[in-house]
């Protein structure tokens, strides 16, 4: 459990203490998601609608250039047919994309809390298993401006629901604090991901502890993308790929 006040870290100066979670020796499974059901009663918290916006403004900027340029390039020549399926897998990716974001919810209540998450995993997690909250306040673009993150943890400090800040209100992780009733640690300094990494890596997720591998995989999913359409292209005009 972490505890407020207690030891200073010599390199970041936040007094924190407890055994740090690392994420290893997690309860088991069954102890935690026996038992998925919503709690009668539980109310039900809703992301930052913002997000959902800024995701349009996003595709739009990316998808209408893109599109339009292949469009461009590939009409005159007849080869438009990828460009097309492609743009369909676009707009079906993002159909389910808004589906999955409108079904995402935390429900908390005095017996349990649970949370729904983008790719459609559910997370039930009983009062009893429950230890303590932590808040935290993390850098956040690479200024001086902090995010809050809220954290609902065991009993040995691991995490178990986890609430950012872009994605959450401090109303929400508010509520989620009182319904819950269990003991609150707060670090009042600003802290970054790097701190929180070193000291406490079992509250972060796996694409944090290893942004390296995160940012290739990443970058192997857009290659093969992109490489998907250039060959469908190629086809389409009837000619062999050009070799690089």
């Amino acid at each position: 459990m972490l505890r407020l006040p207690g030891r200073r870290s010599q390199r970041t100066g936040i007094r924190m203490t407890g055994n740090p979670p690392t994420g290893r020796g997690a309860p088991p499974r069954a102890r935690l998601f026996a038992r998925r059901r919503i709690p009668v009663g539980a109310l039900r918290l809703r992301p930052n609608p913002m997000l959902f916006r800024q995701a349009i403004a996003a595709l739009l900027a990316f998808a209408i250039p893109a599109f339009g340029v292949l469009y461009f390039v590939t009409v005159p020549e007849g080869t438009w047919l990828p460009v097309l399926l492609a743009q369909a897998a676009v707009s079906a990716a993002f159909l389910v994309a808004t589906w999955s974001f409108f079904r995402v919810g935390i429900w908390v209540h005095a017996d349990a809390i649970v949370e729904r998450g983008f790719f459609g995993a559910v997370i039930r997690v009983p009062s009893g298993a429950i230890g303590s909250t932590v808040l935290v306040h993390t850098y956040y673009g690479g200024g001086a401006e902090t995010v809050p993150q809220f954290f609902v943890c065991d009993d040995d400090g691991r995490q178990l629901v986890r609430m950012r800040g872009q994605f959450w209100s401090a109303e929400n992780m508010a509520t989620v604090r009182d319904t819950l009733g269990v003991p609150t640690s707060e670090l009042t300094e600003g802290v970054s991901t790097k701190d929180i990494l070193r000291h406490y890596p079992g509250l972060l997720y796996w694409f944090e502890r290893r942004p390296a591998l995160a940012i290739g995989a990443l970058g192997a999913m857009l290659a093969a993308g992109g490489t998907v359409l250039y060959l469908g292209i190629s086809l389409a005009r009837g000619s062999a790929p050009m070799a690089f």
